[in-house]
């Protein structure tokens, strides 16, 4: 009876090394964004991602989409990615600025000249140390960047063709000392308040008018309560596809090779739409009534001679001189390449 008993035990001891030495658990991806589910250039983005991970890894990795803010909002999205509780989020990097300080560099106003002129940056040495910084900081690993659209001013007072016509008009803005700075620098009157609040304060005249993307300004209805709009594109919304650093070092190599191509790939698709999606915006706030000034690139110099120096000063008191220095550099050095030069 002894050898028997003997003979179980070890047979049952090979049968746990042999298991712990076979394939290894399925793992699962949390994904969360604020953008609802709907065809829109960020979900089109995460379905995209979910379908080359689950594809590649034939089933090892299974990619579970959060849209709506379904697990909170961008910045405690972000805090669950650091914590390891939400393994990937979409978030605008505005709401990485409470941990990794130095993102606020990506505030200057009319730093790009295009989206693709933004793209182009996106893969410079610059991005790639900026994420490097941010990871060995914050264990939040950035897989690639998108854009999440230029900021355009509206209002219910008069065109803004000059930076003059902005004087005097009470603009709301997000709570945040750049955009605070930036839109006094025009000499109107920043108004700080949730976006929650625009249409509201619209019609009650506590404001004259606000800054938002073409797809924001007409997807939240804030060109229900205003007049004139300027595709000015003071300021670029970055997106930053972040995922939790120790729970990418656990992968595979050939799943980390994966996950990034992935990320790569939600990028490309986000920003192409969005790009592709331009027109179709404004001919639909136009289909509103809004009268809408194209603003060329002779106008958008001239905003920026007056905007920019306020906003670079408040930055350099906040993230030191070299970095908004490199910044600036790295965004000049792929001008040329816009004119074919």
């Amino acid at each position: 009876m002894n050898k028997i008993l003997k003979w179980t035990a070890t047979v049952a001891a090979t049968a746990v090394v042999l298991g712990a030495a076979g394939p290894a658990m399925a793992k699962t991806i949390k994904f969360g964004m604020n953008a609802p589910q709907g065809d829109n250039p960020e979900w089109n983005a995460l379905t995209a991602f979910k379908d080359h991970v689950e594809y590649k890894t034939e089933g090892d990795i299974t990619v579970q989409l959060f849209p709506s803010a379904q697990l909170g909002a961008e910045r405690a999205c972000a805090e669950q990615v650091q914590q390891g509780a939400v393994e990937v989020c979409l978030v605008d990097t505005g709401a990485l600025a409470g941990f990794y300080n130095d993102i606020q560099v990506l505030s200057i106003p009319y730093l790009f000249k295009s989206s693709a002129h933004a793209w182009a940056v996106f893969d410079s040495p610059f991005f790639k140390d900026l994420a490097e910084n941010m990871r060995q900081d914050t264990g939040i690993r950035v897989m690639s960047w998108g854009e999440n659209g230029f900021r355009d001013f509206t209002n219910n007072v008069r065109p803004i063709r000059s930076p003059e016509d902005l004087k005097g008009l009470k603009i709301r803005v997000m709570e945040s000392p750049v955009f605070i700075r930036f839109v006094e620098s025009f000499g109107a009157a920043a108004t700080p308040m949730p976006g929650s609040e625009i249409i509201m304060a619209a019609k009650q005249g506590v404001i004259d008018g606000q800054e938002n993307p073409a797809q924001v300004n007409y997807d939240y209805n804030l060109m229900d309560v205003q007049k004139y709009m300027s595709t000015d594109e003071h300021i670029l919304g970055v997106h930053a596809y972040i995922i939790n650093d120790d729970f990418f070092n656990g992968l595979s190599d050939d799943e980390k090779a994966v996950v990034l191509e992935a990320a790569t790939l939600a990028a490309d698709i986000e920003n192409t739409q969005k790009l592709a999606g331009a027109k179709k915006y404004i001919d639909l706030i136009r289909e509103k009534g809004v009268e809408v000034h194209m603003t060329s690139m002779a106008e958008k110099a001239a905003f920026a001679e007056v905007s920019q120096e306020p906003v670079l000063e408040y930055l350099r008191e906040q993230v030191g001189e070299d970095l908004v220095q490199s910044l600036l550099d790295a965004s000049a050095s792929y001008e040329p390449a816009l004119y074919g030069r």
